[in-house]
């Protein structure tokens, strides 16, 4: 049985990851968002095997010339989910850092963790199928190219724990971001927002215990 042409995977290049155009007016800014929710929900629903251009059309009410005119590719949808994604995670990150300005390292870190685990919660289905095909797009809003920018949030709250500056506290924060996601996917994994929110006590007490070996006062 042939193939269709929407899951065979290409070379992606730029020019099918970028939007065509940007919505300038009310009306196709209402189409840009139904065609991005009705990506979101495929992806939640059927996962990658269900997701083409086509399907995402019919799902969001528009046609596919329409679709096309914002989005060249399915790829390009997935770039657009990412960035949004990351625009969030990286905002709500920034607001956390700076509302508990003062407090003690672990009720920051819980902080970080809550809202993490709310964000992936929301939409846990949707979350790890986008980290999935990431994966393969080389996005600058990936979980690699993100990282850098949660590590200069989080590297001067660590820097508070320590009596004085270490080259290896980026490296700390390092470890520290690559154990929150493990477990935050791990839970993910268990396929409900419960999973999650238990989980909180578990990754904050990872987090703290690593910090403490490390010389970092929690």
């Amino acid at each position: 049985m042939l193939a269709n042409s929407e899951t065979r995977v290409p070379p992606v290049t730029a020019a099918a990851l970028d939007p065509r155009k940007s919505p300038r007016q009310r009306r196709s800014q209402a189409t840009v968002e139904a065609i991005v929710e009705a990506a979101a929900r495929i992806l939640e629903g059927d996962g990658p095997a269900g997701f083409n251009t086509n399907a995402v059309a019919r799902r969001a009410g528009v046609s596919v010339g329409s679709l096309y005119q914002y989005f060249p590719s399915k790829q390009a949808l997935v770039a657009e989910l990412s960035r949004r994604n990351a625009e969030a995670a990286l905002a709500g990150l920034a607001q956390a850092a700076d509302r508990t300005r003062g407090r003690s390292l672990a009720e920051r870190l819980r902080a970080f963790v809550a809202f993490a685990i709310d964000q992936q919660g929301a939409r846990p289905r949707l979350s790890r199928v986008l980290d999935q095909l990431e994966a393969g797009l080389a996005l600058e809003t990936d979980a690699v190219a993100t990282a850098p920018a949660i590590l200069a949030l989080l590297t001067p709250v660590l820097r508070e724990g320590l009596a004085d500056d270490t080259p290896a506290l980026e490296g700390v924060a390092g470890d520290c971001l690559a154990l929150a996601r493990t477990l935050i996917d791990r839970a993910l994994d268990g396929g409900d927002v419960e999973s999650l929110k238990v989980a909180e006590d578990r990754i904050v007490g990872a987090l703290t215990g690593y910090l403490a070996a490390a010389g970092v006062a929690v």
